[in-house]
């Protein structure tokens, strides 16, 4: 009970997590806005193993696991993510960010204690049938569906934007393995806190080379949205993930990203007013099945 209560705050947490960068980066470097909210997680992290009286020092070989780690799993996907946002729906960047079990799974699928057998490969076909159905924009054999979701049938910044989004899903699934192979030494709240700031230094380093004398308004909303941020998707949410990882492996970790477009698209309907399609719909129960049946 307390793994799937775990599961299911991380799934909400994370699904969230679009809606805000959304609004975060309306009037603010989006590189900046990401780098801020790694950096303040650092710092609020700290404070909390101070409280409770845990070290955060680790040795120099484990500063570097644990700097491969987030590169890999926070920080390039992190930097992609709020650079594309500004170009493109948060719920068809959800979507494209769906794939990520996939490579979760490639690189994953020999280790020990990870999902086998042949739920594995049928639940990913059906994950993969839910995200071309969404990409596809209607069900077949359905009338009176409208046009093509907007977002996965557009070119320039937009396509780019959804192109590097799923390259990110495939540095993540690396990610994943790093940290499944590193993380065990540590604990949880020591991988968070510097996976967090290593994250925020690197993203803060692209930022000042990429977006010098770039635009920056921040209003009450993108403060808000910083604090949410910062508290729930990035100290909450890293800590849930790395804890489940140790509890139920990696894949099955990596599956909330099958369930996550779902609360996306539903909040960016809600907060957002982005379009909430049947087809949609459809590749959200489809993922959900997909995994569901990764479950022994």
């Amino acid at each position: 009970m307390l793994t799937l209560l775990g599961f299911g705050a991380m799934v909400l947490v994370w699904g969230s997590f679009p809606v805000a960068a959304k609004i975060g980066t309306e009037h603010v470097p989006p590189l900046l806005f990401s780098a801020v909210r790694f950096l303040l997680a650092f710092l609020l992290l700290l404070l909390v193993a101070r409280w409770r009286r845990i070290s955060l020092r680790i040795t120099r070989t484990q500063h570097l696991r644990i700097f491969q780690t987030s590169l890999f799993m926070v920080g390039i996907p992190a930097a992609i993510f709020f650079a594309s946002i500004p170009y493109a729906p948060a719920g068809a960047l959800t979507l494209m960010w769906a794939t990520a079990p996939l490579f979760v799974s490639l690189f994953n699928f020999r280790g020990v204690g990870e999902a086998r057998g042949w739920r594995l490969p049928v639940s990913l076909l059906i994950g993969i049938a839910g995200i071309l159905l969404v990409l596809l924009g209607r069900v077949p054999f359905l009338p009176n569906q409208g046009a093509s979701i907007p977002g996965f049938a557009m070119s320039g910044p937009a396509l780019i934007a959804e192109l590097m989004v799923l390259a990110s899903a495939a540095v993540y699934g690396f990610g994943m393995l790093l940290a499944k192979r590193y993380s065990a030494d540590v604990p949880v709240l020591v991988m968070t806190a510097w996976q967090v700031f290593y994250s925020g230094v690197v993203i803060l380093l692209a930022s000042l080379i990429f977006e010098h004398g770039g635009p920056f308004a921040p209003t009450w909303a993108t403060l808000e949205a910083l604090l949410y941020l910062v508290v729930f998707c990035s100290c909450i949410s890293f800590f849930l993930t790395f804890w489940l990882i140790r509890r139920i492996g990696a894949i099955r970790t990596a599956y909330s990203d099958f369930i996550i477009p779902g609360v996306t698209l539903l909040l960016s309907y809600w907060l957002l007013g982005e379009e909430l399609s049947p087809a949609k719909l459809g590749g959200f129960l489809l993922v959900m099945l997909g995994c569901a049946l990764v479950e022994k």
